[in-house]
């Protein structure tokens, strides 16, 4: 019987974050209780818990939406299932001659899920299911300058400002000003803030809503390409993000 209720619970939920998902914008407590077939007073409780989660958000007006770890789970399985994309980065990698780079989010990190490697000797020394500093790295504050207020300031106020290297922005009005010139720009830098000897540059994955599905970028080591070099990638690695984001 233990078993029954247990399934019949997993399955209610199931149903419940399939309602919230389909949906183009948020719904009231009663349209996701009746999309799920599920009561209301158990489609609250469930909801409770996918929002603590994140997998479900509140408006504070009565209306509940996708949230942010449900986005980075579809991110993650389109990232993997995506027709095209290995071609999309392997071509950029070939015309930069750099390590280029896939990024979603993941909780307080983003995340690598696609590496191609350069072919000359110098290499950066990564790996798809490595987790990156939010307001260190390029991939990471790119997800920041384009994810929706709430969820920017709360994924700073969780994973915080820690230093990496003496140039890590740890002042966080500091990062705010970067970020909104992120936004403006359409890219983002870092120059030895994740690793002393390491830069990056990357450009926002886009979904229909302008909400970041990851990241792509092209990393380099800083005895190879100076600071006004790395700018110089921003327009070849701006249009292989837009194709990415056609491709999901």
């Amino acid at each position: 019987m233990d078993r029954e209720k247990s399934v019949n619970s997993a399955a209610k939920t199931l149903r419940v974050l399939h309602a919230v998902a389909r949906q183009e914008s948020p719904r009231r407590l009663g349209e996701v209780a009746e999309q799920a077939g599920v009561p209301k007073a158990s489609t609250h409780r469930i909801l409770s818990t996918l929002i603590a989660e994140g997998y479900a958000i509140a408006d504070g007006e009565g209306r509940y939406g996708i949230g942010p770890q449900l986005r980075t789970l579809a991110a993650q399985v389109l990232a993997d299932d995506a027709v095209g994309i290995d071609a999309v980065l392997r071509a950029l990698q070939q015309r930069l001659g750099q390590t280029v780079h896939l990024a979603v989010l993941s909780g307080d990190y983003a995340t690598y899920t696609h590496k191609v490697d350069p072919g000359h000797a110098y290499r950066i020394a990564t790996e798809v299911g490595m987790p990156l500093p939010l307001h260190a790295s390029a991939a990471g504050k790119v997800l920041l300058a384009h994810l929706p207020e709430k969820e920017c300031a709360a994924l700073l106020d969780s994973a915080g400002l820690p230093a990496r290297t003496p140039r890590t922005v740890t002042d966080r009005r500091r990062l705010r000003g970067e970020l909104n010139t992120v936004r403006k720009e359409g890219y983002a830098t870092e120059y030895e803030e994740a690793d002393e000897a390491v830069c990056s540059l990357a450009a926002p994955v886009l979904d229909g809503d302008g909400y970041p599905m990851g990241a792509v970028s092209v990393s380099s080591l800083t005895f190879l390409v100076t600071e006004d070099q790395l700018h110089e990638f921003a327009p070849a690695v701006r249009q292989a993000a837009e194709e990415v984001s056609r491709r999901l």
